[in-house]
């Protein structure tokens, strides 16, 4: 009886024995079924696949505000033809103000053909800008820079004061008559044709200058040197 249990002692002893690691120091192998047993235990592992993105390109477009457009007028500006003034269109912004017209008016006639055998009288702004102020009484008192008259030829200083007042009279609505001034002074200014100059306190009117657009047209006559005769 005492061998058996001897005998069955040491069967206990070497089953842990079998299922550890050798004590020569070699790795046992392991055995398909523990590796089901094994896989049995680990969680099984989850890979998401994530769908690429895609940004769709933005297109930008601009819109233009109708409230954005200037409004402008057609006026009318007196240039010299021949011998007599006429009335040439031109746009410019509105509101039309008495300065924005000399301003186009000192630009000198139309370009193209509509300028063609056009002339002006009145001196550009790099001789100095004529300018403008308003009263109440719908006066407007034009100040010439200095040494206006002595840039345009005496024949035509007449037409240059006609190219002013009748441009400004015609198309600057409240404004009847004009006054002329230099350095801040009163100045005496060409009046009408025949109608010598003006005292430079009295205003003028476009009746003083509107024979100026029914003036004749001067005619060139050419003469023919007759040889003399001896006797």
């Amino acid at each position: 009886m005492l061998k058996r249990i001897m005998i069955i002692s040491v069967v206990l002893i070497a089953v842990p024995v079998a299922c550890g690691i050798p004590d020569n120091g070699q790795v046992a192998s392991i055995q398909s079924k523990d590796l089901r047993q094994l896989g049995d235990t680990i969680p099984p592992t989850t890979t998401s696949t994530i769908p690429p993105t895609t940004i769709e390109p933005t297109t930008s477009t601009s819109i233009v505000d109708p409230s954005t457009t200037i409004a402008s007028d057609d006026v009318t500006l007196y240039f010299i033809s021949g011998g007599q003034l006429k009335g040439y269109p031109r746009t410019l912004a509105k509101p039309v103000t008495t300065n924005q017209v000399l301003s186009a008016l000192q630009e000198g006639p139309p370009p193209g053909d509509l300028g063609v055998g056009i002339r002006s009288a009145v001196p550009t702004k790099e001789s100095g800008v004529i300018k403008s102020t308003e009263d109440d009484s719908g006066v407007a008192t034009i100040e010439l820079p200095a040494g206006f008259f002595e840039q345009i030829p005496p024949e035509d200083q007449l037409l240059a004061i006609g190219q002013i007042v009748l441009t400004v009279l015609n198309e600057v609505g409240g404004i009847g008559q004009v006054l002329f001034t230099q350095g801040g002074s009163a100045l005496p200014v060409p009046r009408g044709p025949g109608g010598g100059l003006s005292d430079g306190t009295e205003p003028l009117s476009r009746r003083d200058y509107r024979e100026l657009l029914n003036a004749p047209t001067p005619t060139t006559t050419t003469t023919t040197p007759v040889a003399a005769t001896t006797v």
